[in-house]
């Protein structure tokens, strides 16, 4: 006896190989990234950096010449520089009639743009010639002459060196909250001795500064300062994280306290790279700190590094899904051509219960199991669906308003006593003629002659009933008079008109009009009267809703018998709706039925015959006939 195959199951097969194909691309994807990738994200971040700080610096560069050009505009201050120069002399105009002139340098030479703040001209001995402030409550008259941290003493630093550039500082104004850029412009004859007469210092917004470096910054989390060497941090961009803060104090700091050489830095702070750049024509230094973990997501190396790697793994894993996949799949793919076949109309087809899964196997088994059953009970369900509708049909056609026969028989009897014989005949042959058409139930469908004959018989006995009150107009196309609708479908609604719309109103003129015409290849009939109006939106929502329950359960009679016949017979889009007229004076109650006819028979000999039969009188094709 051999030893019984085992076979997988799918569960199993599927578990394989999706944990064989993760382990194999999660340890691929590791070791590569490992050995490859930081080096170069590493080298190729450092180097773009450096490339964003130069074009910072060129921009920054070609701002500051533009600030020293208009700075040295001064010297076109003629008076206010011949009498600097001339202040040891005591026979030349008092050096305090300037008091202005800072006020029109800065109307004259700068812009709004340029977000000055303060102007300072002082003499060799510091004593102040002219000053001008833009907020003078937030920046000192004189900048030898406040109690408030104004950087004085980086001025006088520089003021005491042979350095004639100009120089860059910068400290912050406690009381404005603000940056504030200084730059110092030393005042000198131009001649060989090149003596100084005074200093020139302007105060300027750092936002400016800041607007250059954030244009060049890709993420809010990249730091960037701007510090001249052995001074404080004069413009600062970024958002910084409590690390990020730690290592801004401590290189600022060193910055700061050198004083012969910009000090050397790493390349990595913890989890940050560092670039930093002295700037060749002014003394300042851009510092850039950016988090190791926003590179890696920006760097293009890494994306490259991640398709190729990708790329490897989705090849072999598509290799070894086609390998692998055509044999485990090959019974499911059978059972899937075998079930769309089955779905496209083959149904005595079966699955076939062979293959590796055994899941499979149980599942073809109880396929075609169920297939078998379903077979019977549509079977079984058609048969009982086609007796139902039979029943239901006959059911909805049968439930007549027995009142309307009680109520015409004691007419009859109050007739035969007051008057001869003659009128209770003709009230007989109309109630025979009522009878014979209503309790034919052999036939469901019936023509609209035949159904307006029935109606004109139906109101010949109401007209005796009510004493001739009511004026009847008949607007029958003459091509409509053989077209088929269900049996006892007018009837109803007239009666509904006369019960409830006529008899409730006083008016002596009383109007019932019965109209039917082709529209859009429709039977449209409509039965109006000028009586008392009705709620049009409750009754059309119960009509629409076609509830055949409340009707089999005798709770829902006349029009809601009429339209759920039709509904049933001919589908959703026909039956019947309501309309009122004007201040709910008048009722519309409009059938809508497919125009169904009767080949065999001649529209003349159908025309002729409903002339006979509804005694009418042909205009046209219109028919007009008025009764009582």
């Amino acid at each position: 006896m051999g030893m019984k195959k085992v076979k997988w199951t799918m569960r199993q097969a599927i578990l394989g190989l999706v944990i064989g194909c993760t382990l194999f691309a999660i340890v691929t994807q590791t070791v590569v990234f490992e050995v490859v990738s930081r080096q170069q994200i590493r080298r190729e971040s450092l180097l773009n950096n450096d490339e964003t700080l130069q074009r910072i610096e060129t921009e920054l560069n070609s701002y500051i010449h533009g600030i020293i050009v208009k700075m040295q505009t001064i010297y076109n201050e003629k008076e206010m520089v011949y009498d600097m120069r001339s202040q040891g002399n005591k026979s030349r105009k008092n050096i305090r009639d300037h008091y202005w002139d800072a006020w029109h340098i800065a109307q004259k030479r700068f812009e709004s743009s340029d977000q000055l703040l303060a102007i300072y001209v002082y003499g060799n001995n510091d004593n102040l010639i002219s000053s001008w402030r833009k907020q003078p409550y937030n920046y000192p008259y004189d900048l030898y002459d406040t109690e408030n941290y104004v950087n004085v003493a980086h001025l006088k630093s520089y003021l005491k060196s042979d350095d004639n550039a100009v120089m860059l500082t910068g400290y912050h104004n406690e009381a404005a909250d603000q940056d504030v850029l200084r730059f110092v412009l030393k005042l000198h004859n131009y001649d060989a001795e090149r003596e100084r007469f005074g200093y020139y210092i302007c105060d300027f917004s750092a936002l400016n500064v800041e607007e250059i470096m954030s244009k060049y910054i890709s993420s809010r989390d990249v730091y960037v300062w701007l510090q001249p060497q052995g001074d404080s941090a004069i413009a600062q961009v970024g958002n910084t994280t409590k690390e990020e803060s730690k290592i801004f104090s401590e290189l600022s700091k060193n910055i700061a306290t050198s004083s012969e050489e910009f000090p050397e830095f790493n390349d990595e702070y913890g989890a940050f790279y560092l670039n930093s750049r002295p700037a060749e024509k002014y003394n300042l230094h851009i510092v850039m700190l950016t988090p190791q973990s926003l590179m890696m997501h920006t760097q293009s190396a890494l994306a490259r590094t991640l398709v190729v790697i990708a790329l490897f793994i989705i090849l072999v894993t598509l290799l070894l899904g086609i390998l692998i996949s055509g044999y485990i799949y090959r019974p499911m793919a059978q059972l899937n051509r075998t079930i769309k076949k089955i779905k496209n109309g083959d149904t005595e087809l079966r699955a076939k219960t062979d293959g590796w899964s055994e899941e499979l196997k149980v599942l073809g088994d109880e396929f075609n199991e169920m297939l078998d059953q379903i077979q019977h009970m549509v079977k079984e369900e058609y048969e009982a669906k086609v007796l139902m509708e039979r029943t239901q049909y006959k059911v909805l056609q049968a439930q007549v308003n027995p009142h309307f026969l009680y109520n015409t028989l004691d007419t009859m009897s109050g007739i035969a006593a007051s008057q001869d014989c003659t009128l209770v005949s003709g009230l007989c042959q109309s109630l025979s003629a009522i009878f014979r058409y209503s309790l034919n139930i052999s036939d469901t469908q019936s023509t609209l002659q035949q159904e307006m004959a029935h109606v004109r018989n139906y109101l010949y006995v109401m007209d005796v009933r009510n004493g001739n009150a009511i004026k009847y107009t008949y607007r029958i196309d003459s091509d409509t008079l053989d077209d088929h609708i269900p049996r006892i479908t007018l009837q109803p609604i007239v009666e509904n008109a006369l019960q409830h719309g006529l008899r409730n109103t006083r008016r002596k003129d009383k109007e019932l009009i019965i109209s039917a015409s082709h529209q859009d290849d429709r039977l449209v009939i409509t039965i109006e009267d000028n009586g008392a109006g009705m709620d049009v939106e409750a009754m059309n929502e119960q009509l629409k809703k076609a509830d055949i329950g409340r009707i089999e359960l005798g709770k829902s009679i006349g029009a809601m018998n009429v339209n759920a016949r039709v509904k049933n017979v001919y589908g959703e889009s026909y039956g019947i709706h309501y309309e009122s007229g004007q201040d709910d004076v008048g009722t519309k109650a409009i059938i809508i039925l497919p125009v169904v006819k009767d080949d065999e028979k001649e529209k003349s000999q159908t025309a002729d015959s409903s002339a006979q039969t509804l005694g009418e009188v042909y205009n046209g094709d219109k028919i007009q006939s008025l009764v009582g």
